[in-house]
C-alpha cells in the first residue's frame, strides 16, 4: 500500500513538474456567411490566417500559438451580438472584421463590456464617435473625411494656385464642400473659388465663365456622375484644362458615358484600397495569393500590430494590450500603423483615382 502510494506521489509530482501545454490564443474573425459582403469576410479570415501562420512560425504570441475562429455576423444587428457574445463565450484575445457598419457599430459595446480589443475594419464613424471603450479600434478609413482627403490632395498638389470647389446643392456635397474649403484654409490656400449647381442642369457658361476668369488649376466636384460629365465636357470645350476632381460617387463608367473622350485624364476619389499599401516584396514574403484584397491586407496588418503589442505590454490582457495599441507604432504590411485617441488608425481615407484607357486606375 505505501508502495502504491509513492508510486502515484512520484507521477503527481512528475506531472507538476512537467511543462505546461501551450494553449491555443484564439482570434475571432467576425463577418457575413451571405451575401453581398461574404466575399470580404473571406478576405479578412484568409488574411488574418496568413498572419496567424508567420505570427505562429515566430513563435506565437508570448510563446503560445493562435488559432483563428470564425463567427457569422449575418450582416445585421441581431446577428452581429449573437456572433459577439459567442465569440465572448469562447474567450478570444482579439476580435477582427466585422465590415457591415451595423453589425460592428452593435458589436463593439459587448467587446468593450467583456474587455476584448476588437479592430473594426468598417469606415462608418459611428464606431469611433462614440468609442464603446479604450478596447476599440478601427482599421480603416472614414467616410466622413472625403472633402478634407479633397482639400488636403488639392492643396499639396497645386500649392499657391487658384483652386475651385464646386457642390449641387446636396446635403453630402455641401458638407464636402465644406470640409475641403476647412481643410484648404487650415493649408493656408486662400485662392479658393466656391460655386453651386443644381441637379439636372445642363448648360454650365456662366460657372465655367467664373473658372476661366479665376485661372483655376484644379475644380473638386461634388455632385452626380451626369452633371459632372457635362461641367467635364464643357470645360473642355471652353479650352478650360483645369484638373477635374470628382468625389466618390463619379468613379465609375456613367462619367465617361456623358463626357466621352474628355474622360481622360479625369480624377476620382475612392475609399482607400489597403492592397495599394503592399510592396511586391512584401506580398510576395507574406501573402499566399498573388495580389491580396485589400480586407486582407487590413486583417493580416491588425494581427501584426496586436501581436506586437502584447509583446509590448509582455501580457495578452486586454487592457495592457490596448494601451500598447493606442500609445505605440507598430511596423505591418501596410507601413507603420498607429492609432489616434479616438482609436482610428492613421491610414488614408481615401485613393485618387484617374480615367485612363477606359477604367479607373490609382494614380501613379
Amino acid at each position: 500500500m505505501l508502495r502504491s502510494s509513492a508510486k502515484l506521489l512520484a507521477v503527481l509530482l512528475v506531472g507538476a513538474l512537467a511543462p505546461a501545454a501551450a494553449a491555443d490564443v484564439l482570434v475571432g474573425v467576425a463577418g457575413p456567411a451571405q451575401g453581398p459582403r461574404a466575399t470580404i469576410a473571406d478576405d479578412i479570415a484568409r488574411g488574418a490566417k496568413e498572419a496567424a501562420k508567420r505570427i505562429n512560425a515566430d513563435g506565437g504570441v508570448l510563446g503560445e500559438p493562435v488559432r483563428i475562429v470564425k463567427a457569422d455576423d449575418g450582416c445585421a444587428i441581431a446577428h452581429a451580438e449573437q456572433a459577439a457574445r459567442a465569440l465572448v463565450a469562447r474567450g478570444v484575445a482579439l476580435v477582427v472584421g466585422h465590415p457591415c457598419a451595423s453589425a460592428s457599430i452593435a458589436a463593439a459595446p459587448i467587446y468593450a463590456q467583456a474587455g476584448i480589443v476588437f479592430i473594426a475594419t468598417t469606415r462608418h464613424p459611428a464606431l469611433t464617435e462614440p468609442r464603446a471603450g479604450p478596447m476599440i479600434f478601427r482599421l480603416a478609413g472614414r467616410d466622413d473625411r472625403q472633402g478634407t482627403f479633397a482639400g488636403d490632395t488639392l492643396a499639396r498638389t497645386f500649392p499657391a494656385k487658384p483652386l475651385a470647389v464646386v457642390g449641387d446643392g446636396s446635403r453630402v456635397a455641401r458638407t464636402l464642400v465644406r470640409d475641403a474649403r476647412a481643410a484648404l484654409k487650415q493649408a493656408g490656400h486662400g485662392d479658393v473659388l466656391t460655386a453651386s449647381i443644381v441637379g439636372g442642369q445642363k448648360d454650365y457658361t456662366g460657372l465655367i465663365g467664373k473658372l476661366k476668369a479665376a485661372q483655376v488649376a484644379a475644380v473638386f466636384f461634388a455632385g452626380f456622375p451626369i452633371e459632372g460629365g457635362l461641367l467635364l465636357m464643357q470645360m473642355r470645350a471652353a479650352g478650360l484644362d483645369a484638373v477635374f476632381l470628382g468625389s466618390d460617387v463619379l468613379a465609375n463608367a456613367q462619367l465617361a458615358e456623358t463626357a466621352g473622350a474628355d474622360t481622360a485624364g479625369a480624377r476620382a476619389l475612392l475609399p482607400h484600397d489597403a492592397a495599394l499599401s503592399v510592396s511586391e516584396a512584401t506580398r510576395r514574403d507574406r501573402f499566399a495569393s498573388r495580389r491580396p484584397a485589400g480586407p486582407a491586407v487590413s486583417a493580416y496588418a491588425a494581427m501584426q500590430a496586436w501581436s506586437a503589442a502584447t509583446a509590448t505590454a509582455q501580457s495578452r490582457a486586454a487592457a495592457a494590450v490596448s494601451e500598447a495599441l493606442q500609445q505605440g507604432t507598430f511596423e505591418t504590411v501596410e507601413g507603420p500603423l498607429s492609432f489616434d485617441a479616438k482609436g482610428d488608425a492613421r491610414v488614408p481615407s481615401y485613393d485618387v483615382v484617374e480615367w485612363k484607357d477606359g477604367a479607373w486606375r490609382p494614380l501613379p
